[in-house]
Protein backbone atom coordinates (compact mmCIF):
# COMPACT_ATOMS: atom_id res chain seq x y z
CA UNK A 1 0.00 0.00 0.00
CA UNK A 2 2.77 2.38 1.02
CA UNK A 3 4.69 1.44 -2.71
CA UNK A 4 1.45 2.24 -4.11
CA UNK A 5 0.95 5.51 -2.49
CA UNK A 6 4.49 6.39 -3.20
CA UNK A 7 4.31 5.11 -6.98
CA UNK A 8 1.40 7.15 -7.69
CA UNK A 9 2.68 10.29 -5.80
CA UNK A 10 6.13 9.89 -7.88
CA UNK A 11 4.04 9.51 -11.44
CA UNK A 12 2.15 13.41 -10.44
CA UNK A 13 5.47 14.71 -9.74
CA UNK A 14 6.85 13.64 -12.62
CA UNK A 15 4.29 14.63 -14.55
CA UNK A 16 4.01 18.24 -12.92
CA UNK A 17 8.19 19.15 -13.34
CA UNK A 18 8.28 17.62 -17.16
CA UNK A 19 4.95 20.02 -17.76
CA UNK A 20 6.98 22.80 -15.92
CA UNK A 21 8.33 26.00 -17.83
CA UNK A 22 9.89 27.86 -14.42
CA UNK A 23 7.49 30.21 -14.07
CA UNK A 24 6.02 31.51 -10.66
CA UNK A 25 2.88 28.77 -10.85
CA UNK A 26 4.51 25.80 -11.76
CA UNK A 27 7.25 25.93 -9.09
CA UNK A 28 4.24 26.21 -7.29
CA UNK A 29 2.50 23.39 -8.80
CA UNK A 30 6.11 21.18 -7.85
CA UNK A 31 5.97 22.06 -4.54
CA UNK A 32 2.36 21.01 -3.97
CA UNK A 33 3.31 18.13 -5.71
CA UNK A 34 6.06 17.55 -3.19
CA UNK A 35 4.28 18.35 -0.42
CA UNK A 36 1.45 15.64 -1.03
CA UNK A 37 4.25 13.27 -1.31
CA UNK A 38 5.80 14.16 2.01
CA UNK A 39 2.12 13.88 3.68
CA UNK A 40 1.77 10.62 2.03
CA UNK A 41 4.69 8.89 3.43
CA UNK A 42 4.55 10.78 6.62
CA UNK A 43 0.95 9.42 7.07
CA UNK A 44 2.26 5.83 6.20
CA UNK A 45 5.02 5.72 8.98
CA UNK A 46 7.79 7.11 6.76
CA UNK A 47 8.56 9.59 8.70
CA UNK A 48 12.35 10.28 7.60
CA UNK A 49 11.84 10.21 3.91
CA UNK A 50 8.28 12.05 4.09
CA UNK A 51 10.43 14.90 5.85
CA UNK A 52 12.86 15.30 3.21
CA UNK A 53 10.03 15.90 1.07
CA UNK A 54 8.54 18.37 2.52
CA UNK A 55 12.00 20.12 2.55
CA UNK A 56 12.62 19.83 -1.07
CA UNK A 57 8.72 21.46 -1.23
CA UNK A 58 9.87 24.42 1.43
CA UNK A 59 12.85 25.30 -1.02
CA UNK A 60 10.94 26.08 -4.08
CA UNK A 61 7.74 27.75 -1.53
CA UNK A 62 9.63 28.93 1.35
CA UNK A 63 6.49 31.30 2.35
CA UNK A 64 3.84 28.09 3.09
CA UNK A 65 2.84 28.51 6.31
CA UNK A 66 0.97 25.24 6.12
CA UNK A 67 4.11 23.62 4.58
CA UNK A 68 5.94 25.35 7.96
CA UNK A 69 3.27 24.19 10.14
CA UNK A 70 3.66 20.36 8.66
CA UNK A 71 7.70 20.40 8.87
CA UNK A 72 7.34 21.83 12.88
CA UNK A 73 4.89 18.61 12.85
CA UNK A 74 7.31 15.81 11.42
CA UNK A 75 10.30 17.30 13.61
CA UNK A 76 8.14 16.76 16.56
CA UNK A 77 7.92 13.50 16.19
CA UNK A 78 11.15 12.89 15.19
CA UNK A 79 12.31 14.46 18.72
CA UNK A 80 14.11 17.48 16.72
CA UNK A 81 12.20 20.14 18.99
CA UNK A 82 14.45 22.95 18.16
CA UNK A 83 13.69 22.97 14.66
CA UNK A 84 10.23 22.08 15.41
CA UNK A 85 9.51 25.28 17.35
CA UNK A 86 11.71 26.77 14.21
CA UNK A 87 9.20 25.85 11.49
CA UNK A 88 6.28 26.69 13.86
CA UNK A 89 7.74 30.23 14.33
CA UNK A 90 7.84 30.47 11.00
CA UNK A 91 4.05 29.26 10.75
CA UNK A 92 3.20 31.91 12.58
CA UNK A 93 4.93 34.43 11.21
CA UNK A 94 3.60 33.93 7.91
CA UNK A 95 0.00 33.53 8.89
CA UNK A 96 -0.59 34.96 12.63
CA UNK A 97 -4.37 33.50 13.07
CA UNK A 98 -3.14 30.18 13.08
CA UNK A 99 -4.41 28.60 16.04
CA UNK A 100 -3.50 24.38 15.17
CA UNK A 101 0.55 25.49 15.38
CA UNK A 102 -0.14 27.23 18.38
CA UNK A 103 -1.31 24.18 20.04
CA UNK A 104 1.36 21.88 18.83
CA UNK A 105 4.03 24.63 19.88
CA UNK A 106 2.66 24.35 23.13
CA UNK A 107 2.90 20.45 22.66
CA UNK A 108 6.53 21.11 22.24
CA UNK A 109 7.45 23.79 25.20
CA UNK A 110 5.72 20.99 27.07
CA UNK A 111 7.43 17.94 26.00
CA UNK A 112 10.57 20.52 27.01
CA UNK A 113 9.36 21.06 30.75
CA UNK A 114 8.97 24.95 29.36
CA UNK A 115 5.83 25.37 31.28
CA UNK A 116 4.94 29.21 30.68
CA UNK A 117 5.85 29.74 27.51
CA UNK A 118 3.63 26.35 26.68
CA UNK A 119 0.69 27.88 28.75
CA UNK A 120 1.33 31.26 26.89
CA UNK A 121 0.74 29.00 23.63
CA UNK A 122 -2.06 27.09 24.58
CA UNK A 123 -4.00 30.24 25.23
CA UNK A 124 -3.68 31.98 22.05
CA UNK A 125 -4.76 28.59 20.92
CA UNK A 126 -8.19 28.61 22.71
CA UNK A 127 -8.31 32.21 22.17
CA UNK A 128 -8.65 32.18 18.34
CA UNK A 129 -12.15 32.28 17.10
CA UNK A 130 -11.08 30.85 14.08
CA UNK A 131 -10.10 27.69 16.18
CA UNK A 132 -12.62 24.49 15.13
CA UNK A 133 -11.43 22.76 18.36
CA UNK A 134 -10.52 24.64 21.39
CA UNK A 135 -11.41 22.06 23.35
CA UNK A 136 -8.15 20.64 22.62
CA UNK A 137 -5.98 23.61 23.93
CA UNK A 138 -7.53 24.21 27.30
CA UNK A 139 -7.58 20.11 27.75
CA UNK A 140 -3.31 20.56 26.81
CA UNK A 141 -3.65 23.65 29.09
CA UNK A 142 -5.02 22.07 32.00
CA UNK A 143 -2.72 19.28 31.82
CA UNK A 144 0.47 21.79 31.77
CA UNK A 145 -1.02 23.74 34.90
CA UNK A 146 -1.24 20.21 36.40
CA UNK A 147 2.75 19.64 35.99
CA UNK A 148 3.03 22.94 37.45
CA UNK A 149 1.12 21.79 40.52
CA UNK A 150 -1.48 24.33 39.90
CA UNK A 151 -4.29 22.29 40.20
CA UNK A 152 -7.15 25.29 40.69
CA UNK A 153 -6.09 26.74 37.07
CA UNK A 154 -5.97 22.50 35.66
CA UNK A 155 -9.36 21.95 37.05
CA UNK A 156 -10.74 25.20 35.29
CA UNK A 157 -9.15 24.33 32.00
CA UNK A 158 -10.48 20.99 31.94
CA UNK A 159 -14.05 22.31 32.85
CA UNK A 160 -13.53 24.64 29.88
CA UNK A 161 -12.93 22.16 27.60
CA UNK A 162 -15.40 19.83 28.46
CA UNK A 163 -17.86 22.82 28.08
CA UNK A 164 -16.96 23.09 24.96
CA UNK A 165 -17.21 19.16 23.89
CA UNK A 166 -18.88 17.41 26.92
CA UNK A 167 -18.08 13.76 25.25
CA UNK A 168 -14.21 14.41 26.12
CA UNK A 169 -13.29 10.98 27.38
CA UNK A 170 -9.42 12.05 27.84
CA UNK A 171 -10.61 15.29 29.38
CA UNK A 172 -12.67 13.57 32.01
CA UNK A 173 -9.64 11.10 32.94
CA UNK A 174 -7.19 14.42 33.60
CA UNK A 175 -9.68 15.74 35.43
CA UNK A 176 -10.39 12.64 37.53
CA UNK A 177 -6.34 12.97 37.86
CA UNK A 178 -6.27 16.38 39.76
CA UNK A 179 -9.26 15.50 41.90
CA UNK A 180 -7.23 12.34 43.01
CA UNK A 181 -4.12 14.50 43.52
CA UNK A 182 -6.13 17.19 45.63
CA UNK A 183 -7.40 14.36 47.69
CA UNK A 184 -11.17 14.54 45.96
CA UNK A 185 -11.81 10.92 45.40
CA UNK A 186 -15.49 10.71 45.32
CA UNK A 187 -15.18 13.47 42.04
CA UNK A 188 -12.05 11.33 41.10
CA UNK A 189 -14.83 7.89 40.84
CA UNK A 190 -17.15 10.24 39.29
CA UNK A 191 -14.92 12.04 36.53
CA UNK A 192 -13.03 8.29 35.73
CA UNK A 193 -16.87 6.62 34.92
CA UNK A 194 -17.67 9.94 32.69
CA UNK A 195 -14.52 8.88 30.54
CA UNK A 196 -15.76 5.35 30.68
CA UNK A 197 -19.32 6.37 29.78
CA UNK A 198 -18.51 8.19 26.55
CA UNK A 199 -16.02 5.89 25.49
CA UNK A 200 -16.83 2.07 27.70
CA UNK A 201 -13.64 0.82 26.07
CA UNK A 202 -11.02 3.57 26.73
CA UNK A 203 -8.62 1.28 28.90
CA UNK A 204 -6.79 3.30 30.65
CA UNK A 205 -9.58 4.94 32.14
CA UNK A 206 -10.49 1.62 33.81
CA UNK A 207 -7.14 0.86 35.37
CA UNK A 208 -6.76 4.82 36.98
CA UNK A 209 -10.60 3.75 38.12
CA UNK A 210 -9.63 0.30 39.27
CA UNK A 211 -6.56 1.45 40.83
CA UNK A 212 -8.60 4.44 42.99
CA UNK A 213 -10.99 1.65 43.83
CA UNK A 214 -8.19 -0.17 44.99
CA UNK A 215 -6.75 2.60 47.47
CA UNK A 216 -10.40 2.70 48.85
CA UNK A 217 -10.27 -0.67 49.16
CA UNK A 218 -13.15 -1.53 47.35
CA UNK A 219 -12.07 -4.73 45.95
CA UNK A 220 -14.74 -5.86 43.86
CA UNK A 221 -14.97 -2.64 41.85
CA UNK A 222 -11.21 -2.76 41.73
CA UNK A 223 -10.89 -6.10 40.60
CA UNK A 224 -13.62 -5.71 37.64
CA UNK A 225 -11.90 -2.13 36.32
CA UNK A 226 -8.49 -3.80 36.59
CA UNK A 227 -9.42 -6.86 34.77
CA UNK A 228 -11.40 -5.00 32.35
CA UNK A 229 -8.33 -2.51 31.73
CA UNK A 230 -5.84 -5.55 30.96
CA UNK A 231 -9.12 -7.11 28.81
CA UNK A 232 -8.97 -4.11 26.55
CA UNK A 233 -5.41 -3.12 25.87
CA UNK A 234 -2.93 -6.39 27.63
CA UNK A 235 0.59 -4.74 26.34
CA UNK A 236 -0.75 -1.09 27.66
CA UNK A 237 2.56 0.44 29.81
CA UNK A 238 0.05 -0.01 32.79
CA UNK A 239 -1.19 -3.80 32.27
CA UNK A 240 1.54 -4.85 34.66
CA UNK A 241 1.05 -3.00 37.26
CA UNK A 242 -2.46 -3.51 36.86
CA UNK A 243 -1.98 -7.39 37.19
CA UNK A 244 0.15 -6.46 40.67
CA UNK A 245 -2.62 -4.75 41.99
CA UNK A 246 -5.18 -7.70 40.90
CA UNK A 247 -2.53 -10.12 42.61
CA UNK A 248 -2.96 -7.79 45.47
CA UNK A 249 -6.53 -7.91 45.67
CA UNK A 250 -6.62 -11.97 45.66
CA UNK A 251 -3.97 -11.77 48.39
CA UNK A 252 -6.38 -9.32 50.43
CA UNK A 253 -9.39 -11.86 49.96
CA UNK A 254 -7.47 -15.55 50.96
CA UNK A 255 -8.83 -16.12 54.21
CA UNK A 256 -5.63 -16.36 57.53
Amino acid sequence: MIKQIYTISCIILFLVVTGCAGTKVDIKKKAQALHEIGNSLISNGQLRPGLEKLLEAEKLDPKNSELHYELGVAYRKSGKFGLSIKHFKKAVSLRPNFPEVWNDLGLVYGLQEKWDLAVNAFKKAADDATYRTPSNAYNNLGSIYFKKGDYQNAVKSYNKALELFPSFSLCYRNLGLVYEKTGKDDEAVKAYKQAISFSPDYAVAHFYLGKLYHRLNKRAEASKELKKSVELDPAAPFADEAERLLKDQTIKRMPN
